[in-house]
């Protein structure tokens, strides 16, 4: 196996766990051995593929290769790769491969495209997960059918920050020794980027951006005041403020109508006294 591969491998393995996207635990995240496709993937989709296609080993399988379990699956595939006369011309180091995979994957169509390791390229997706990689030794089945429709757009996102990170990176080359010593570099900068830097859909993270509760608050006296709330994105700091315009519009028209109310009540009960009265 290319020298390349397991380094590759634990660095995006360690930076989505730094990044929150796999978890100990099982639920609709993505899992350690579905990164480990994504990756195997990827280093068939190069140019000058590093790793070959899954049926490309099945091939070239010797009979001590023939594996067959007791429930009749077929773990065939040549196993000296040494065998298979794949000989990469790839000659990318391992942080060009890592920002290639962040570029690659910040394009890649999870709602429209099945990943398939055994045939070495994109399949139409045969169902509506979220994300579908072709089990490999079981292809009828999805071994990412767990992901979540939020969980894939975090992923999404998360490698398209990570590529901006590393390309930033490349950007700042030409500073000094001085200074980038002075500042997070390299592929520790993936591991502890600052929160501000990156781009996250708040929707996926928080119930709320704030809450109707603090739109309006009451003061001593007992009337409304506005807090101050600092609104990072000016696009709900428009939607709030309309808000809070229609709001006092209706309470408005509620208070004009209320007393147009009491009066008519008012002046109603009075007339019909003084009917009386005669």
């Amino acid at each position: 196996m290319d020298p390349r591969v397991r380094p590759l491998t634990f660095s995006i393995r360690r930076w989505a766990q730094s990044s929150g996207l796999t978890n100990p635990s099982p639920g609709r995240w993505i899992t350690n051995f579905s990164l480990s496709c994504l990756v195997m993937y990827f280093l068939q989709q190069l140019r000058q593929p590093i790793l070959p296609s899954i049926s490309t080993m099945v091939k070239a399988a010797a009979t001590a290769d023939i594996r067959i379990t007791e429930d009749g699956i077929n773990c065939t595939f040549a196993r000296d790769m040494d065998r298979l006369s794949f000989p990469s011309r790839n000659t990318s180091s391992l942080s060009e491969l890592l920002l290639q995979f962040f570029e690659f994957y910040s394009q890649f169509d999870f709602h429209n495209r099945a990943i398939s390791l055994n045939e070495g390229r994109a399949l139409a997706k045969p169902d509506h997960s979220a994300m579908y990689i072709v089990n490999p030794l079981e292809q009828l089945l999805n071994v990412s059918k767990n992901v979540s429709l939020e969980e894939c757009e975090r992923l999404r996102i998360e490698v398209r920050n990570a590529a901006w990170i590393l390309e930033s990176e490349v950007e700042n080359s030409s500073l000094s020794k001085h200074e980038r010593q002075e500042q997070s570099w390299g592929l520790l900068n993936l591991f502890k980027h600052p929160e501000k830097s990156v781009i996250r859909p708040n929707m996926f993270f928080k119930p709320r951006m704030v809450e109707v509760s603090d739109l309006f608050e009451k003061s001593q006296n007992g009337a409304t005041t506005t807090p101050l709330v600092n609104y990072k994105n000016s696009t709900v700091r428009q939607q709030v403020q309309s808000i809070k315009a229609a709001a006092r519009s209706e309470l408005k028209q509620l208070r004009e109508s209320s007393t147009t109310t009491a009066t008519a009540t008012s002046s109603s009960t009075s007339t019909s006294k003084t009917k009386r009265s005669r």
